[in-house]
């Protein structure tokens, strides 16, 4: 799943590029993406089964997967690029029919 991630990822980086909104800055979001990010190949997320879910239910319902590192409210840049490949070609129902399932993991506790 991870490697998915990375790739949704990568496409929508150049689909963001192409588009000319690349460098596009917001105050909630990240200017780049993370080490540690769920996209970020060979990151613990990224090889996190449970994180892993979390981000493709996310990125496939438009919610807003946040940055953990750090943990400050801001978008993670991965979920952003991952949500611009999504909404320009989605998954099939099927598999969006089966993510939507997936119950979100708890909060970490403080």
């Amino acid at each position: 799943m991870g490697r998915n991630a990375t790739k949704l990822a990568a496409l929508g980086a150049k689909r963001l590029e192409a588009a000319g909104l690349a460098g596009v800055k917001a105050p909630r979001l990240r200017e780049a993406m993370c080490k540690t990010c769920a996209c970020q190949p060979g990151s613990v997320p990224n090889g996190c089964l449970q994180t892993q879910m979390d981000f493709l239910k996310s990125a496939v319902e438009g919610l807003p997967f946040l940055c953990h590192s750090p943990h400050d409210g801001r978008m993670c840049t991965g979920w952003v690029q991952a949500r611009a490949e999504l909404v320009a070609r989605p998954l099939p129902p099927e598999a969006t029919a089966l993510i939507a399932k997936w119950k979100f993991s708890p909060p970490d506790e403080a």
